[in-house]
């Protein structure tokens, strides 16, 4: 039966403002003067689906927004992206996350966080839980960062939408509520593609190396895992095969805010065209590289023929 959406992402919404350049040394003064200061869309789930969007997908997001100009903001950027925002939830008490992106010399960035409770008091009885039997693949974004989700609710939508023989995303997000691991490890059966990054999987697995972190994670019950690498690419394993994934090299970093979220993106859009788990990779870590080449999480790729460029040029 044909889904309606390709790609249905339920999580996290936030406003970021990116504030270029900043370094270690901007508490030995009394004044930094700014070269460059932004505004963008960020947070997994709209992060994720504004991108795949510009890649062709047709994609529903399920969050919450509150009753202020951020959200507003942030919901005409999904509306002109061609987001279907029927599942967004409106709460006039709930406080909206912020994310203060201060970004370095080299691209790099440091997070200032405020985390509105949008997000973190967002449950299943927030939407229709229908949205996750209508698409093709289904996104959790991020673990550690949806309190009322992760605390049981994400169990039950990623089981539903398998039943509905969608596939399953899920990534992570820095364990800043102190839930434990077990959050993660017990849905990890229900995800078919588990997209942390390196510090995150380090974090759950307490390992090392790629390998081995994706070996412990393969052990809990996950079918695929990509560790994102940075600008290293990212470490593939299926259980049978497993290899790195180079990155991509784009001609300036701008800035590396929302990169995991484009590569995630990227990653589901590679996948509803029939990629296989590798192409996939590959085409994630295109879509990363034109990311970072402007400034903020959604500015710098408005299309697909930006990172077929890039894939046509290697």
């Amino acid at each position: 039966m044909e889904k309606k959406y390709d790609i249905a992402a339920i999580g996290t919404i936030a406003y970021d403002m990116i504030l270029r350049t900043v370094d270690e040394t901007v508490f030995t003064r009394d004044t930094t003067l700014l070269g460059e200061v932004g505004v963008s869309p960020g947070g997994a789930a709209m992060t994720q689906t504004i991108i795949a969007s510009r890649l062709g997908c047709r994609t529903a997001i399920a969050g919450k927004v509150c009753d202020d100009t951020f959200s507003e903001y942030l919901l005409r950027e999904l509306e002109k992206a061609g987001v279907d925002t029927t599942h967004i939830v409106h709460s006039k008490e709930d406080s909206m996350s912020l994310t203060f992106a201060l970004v370095k010399p080299d691209g790099t960035r440091h997070f200032l966080g405020l985390a509105g409770s949008n997000n973190q008091s967002l449950c299943l009885e927030d939407f229709c839980l229908e949205l996750v039997t209508q698409a093709r693949i289904v996104s959790y974004g991020s673990f550690f960062f949806l309190k009322g989700l992760d605390s049981g609710g994400v169990s039950i939508l990623l089981k539903k939408a398998k039943d509905a023989g969608a596939l399953t995303v899920a990534d992570c997000a820095s364990d800043s509520f102190n839930q434990g691991k077990e959050i993660v490890f017990r849905n990890l059966p229900l995800i078919d593609f588990f997209i942390p990054s390196y510090v995150e999987a380090q974090y759950l697995t307490q390992e090392d190396e790629p390998g081995a972190m994706a070996e412990k994670l393969l052990e809990k019950g996950c079918r695929n895992i990509i560790i994102k690498l940075g600008e290293e690419g990212c470490y593939v394993c299926d259980g049978k095969r497993a290899e790195t994934v180079p990155a991509f090299r784009p001609e300036r970093v701008s800035d590396t805010t929302g990169a995991g979220d484009n590569f995630v993106g990227g990653f589901m859009a590679g996948i509803t065209e029939g990629m296989d788990l590798w192409d996939a990779a590959r085409y994630a870590n295109a879509v990363a590289a034109v990311s970072v080449t402007e400034m903020g999480a959604v500015t710098a790729l408005r299309n697909k023929s930006q990172v077929l460029k890039i894939l046509n040029n290697t």
